[in-house]
């Protein structure tokens, strides 16, 4: 009786075809809204066409996942696990209209506690348990049959891959024309097939970490020599996190963001900045390298050396503060690096998750200032306006706007609660950097001192359906890719280094800048020439006293952007070289070619 009732165990092979069903069905709920929104049914061909869709996604998970019968102790572990990490990756495609691209694969692998812990919500935890833990617990309880029993049985795996493979063939030549203009013309689907998108990218970024390791570190510039100037410097860099150019007021944005910058003098803010990256993981690294944003390349980046290493190695004190919990990215490895969250500053650190106020950047800066001798260069990283817990980012005093967001459940807020949110968390680094301006004020009797604050990418706060950053490039929305550069020069630093405040204010204005002119910049502002200087990529190169005549284009104007002094010693080696002209011709020759005395000889 027992043995009339026992069933056949079915071949494995049905496990695979029960992964890819729920793959090409509810396993990819964003993809399905993706296409159903991008075809038009207005004929016959394209009913047909829509039609053909989940035969083709079936047919593809099933030519995936088939290999993973040659690993009978595996294959269920393998499909549950990617079960259940598509149903995360789910979420995040659902609610914040996300991509699954390299640098979002990377994020999650970078990422902290305090970063997993803005992200924990109810929905999260339903969302994992229907799209993730029932399907895998169906998974894990289908009884199968060992596959190793007969020929028959063997045949099963390859015949099932041919047939899915004619049957893709049959519909590509159908077809072809349909499926050749969807993929051109939307390239991000790629990145919503899940899990394709997963397996891909996690292998990309294992391989290049793989390939990182192998390789040892390139120096460059290592012919870089530095010009001291009359004083020693001090600039500090601040590289902002996850804000976005046009919430600035000092860009023409109507609401207060900016109340302590606005009011102090001498402030320049660029207004169109161009980021390298949506992401923290690509942008850091990027502005810091001699690649340009076209040019890089993340494993060169991770095995090269960066700009901190030539200004280091000049002889200038380098010191960067960390309070950006996704850490430096690699920057910072071979530099002084404090981690400002680990000391776990009284009034700053308040967050349950570890995490602190920009502030605490500022938490005895002066006391590790007085212990850099010469020039020196202090960057600030910081946590600033990083999502969706936007509400954990400012301290009461802060909070210029209401009502606020106050949950991780952004996209269920209101349009006016969101932005009020975002806008105080700007609110807060305008008084980190007012207080910063401060701060270096107070050592301008000693040193030419400087600030220079840069965002690394921008953020979508619900245009267009789409909530935080990340999103690739080449479809990424300007709230991701424009960034708030802004700069403030002590009066001796602009007038030793020989800077025309007025014309850097007026190219901020009207000229594009970028991530890419980050390297360049800090070398030419601390005087470092060398081989991988350009002179182009310079913001400041063009606004220089000893700027080329294309730049100065009259006499009268080379005079105004000359230093005083610079003025001076010219008039006195011009009145002594009609004196005594056999005396003074090599001086005037050497102040002449170092465009001291350019414009006046005349």
């Amino acid at each position: 009786m027992r043995q009339c009732l026992r069933f056949p165990r079915p071949h494995p092979i049905v496990l695979i075809w029960a992964a890819a069903l729920f793959f090409t069905t509810i396993g990819n709920i964003a993809l399905w809204k993706t296409l159903w929104g991008l075809i038009d049914l207005n004929s016959l061909h394209s009913v047909l066409f829509l039609a053909s869709l989940p035969v083709v996604l079936f047919c593809l998970f099933n030519l995936m996942l088939t290999p993973l019968l040659a690993l009978p102790f595996l294959r269920r572990p393998l499909l549950i696990l990617l079960v259940v990490i598509s149903a995360a990756c789910s979420y995040f495609m659902l609610h914040y209209n996300v991509l699954i691209d390299r640098s979002m694969v990377q994020n999650v692998f970078e990422t902290n506690q305090a970063e997993l812990n803005a992200y924990l919500s109810l929905p999260l935890l339903l969302t994992l348990l229907a799209l993730g833990v029932l399907p895998a617990a169906g998974l894990a309880l289908v009884p199968t049959a060992s596959g190793a029993g007969s020929i028959r049985s063997l045949l099963v795996w390859p015949a099932s891959a041919l047939a899915s493979l004619l049957v893709l063939l049959a519909i590509g030549f159908t077809f072809y024309k349909d499926y050749s203009s969807l993929l051109r013309n939307n390239r991000h689907i790629r990145d919503q097939v899940l899990p394709l998108n997963v397996v891909r990218h996690t292998h990309g970024y294992l391989k290049g970490l793989y390939s990182t390791r192998q390789q040892p570190l390139r120096p460059i510039g290592m012919d870089a020599r530095r010009i001291p100037g009359p004083r020693p410097k001090l600039v500090i860099m601040v590289v902002g996190e996850t804000a976005r150019s046009q919430n600035f007021q000092l860009n023409g944005y109507p609401r207060a963001t900016n109340p302590q910058l606005s009011r102090k003098e001498d402030v320049i803010s660029f207004n169109d900045v161009s980021s390298c990256g949506t992401a923290t993981a690509i942008s850091v690294p990027c502005m810091f390298s001699q690649m340009t944003r076209s040019q890089y390349d993340d494993v060169r980046a991770a095995t090269e050396e960066n700009v901190l290493d030539i200004l280091q190695r000049t002889g200038i004190s380098v010191l960067w503060r960390n309070n950006n919990n996704g850490g430096c990215k690699g920057v910072c490895e071979r530099v002084p690096t404090e981690d400002m969250p680990a000391l776990k500053v009284a009034g700053q650190c308040v967050n349950a998750d570890g995490t602190c106020y920009d502030e605490v950047l500022l938490h005895q800066l002066g006391t590790r200032i007085d212990a850099l001798n010469g020039d020196a260069l202090v960057v600030l990283h910081q946590l600033g306006s990083h999502g969706p817990t936007y509400f954990e980012r400012y301290p009461a005093q802060s909070r210029a706007f209401s009502p606020t967001c106050d949950s991780n459940q952004i996209q269920h807020c209101s349009n006016e609660a969101l932005i009020n949110t975002y806008d105080n968390t700007l609110v807060h680094t305008d008084r980190m950097l007012g207080k910063t301006i401060d701060l270096l004020q107070g050592y301008s009797d000693q040193r030419d001192v400087a600030l220079i604050y840069v965002s690394d990418h921008g953020e979508s706060l619900g245009e267009r359906g789409m909530y935080l950053h990340g999103t690739p490039y080449f479809i990424a929305p300007r709230e991701q890719t424009q960034v708030p550069m802004v700069m403030w020069f002590s009066p001796e630093f602009s007038r030793n280094a020989g800077l025309d405040l007025a014309c850097l204010r007026d190219n901020a204005l009207h000229r594009a800048h970028s991530h890419d002119n980050v390297f360049h910049s800090l070398l030419g502002l601390f005087g470092v020439n060398s081989t991988v200087y350009q002179r182009d990529l310079d913001v400041f190169a063009g606004c220089r006293a000893s700027a080329s005549p294309a730049v100065a284009t009259s006499p009268a104007r080379q005079r105004r952007l000359m230093p005083v002094a610079a003025r001076n010693v010219a008039r006195y080696c011009a009145a002594r070289a009609k004196s005594r002209p056999a005396h003074t011709a090599a001086t005037w020759a050497s102040l002449h070619s170092c465009g001291l005395v350019r414009g006046l000889s005349g």
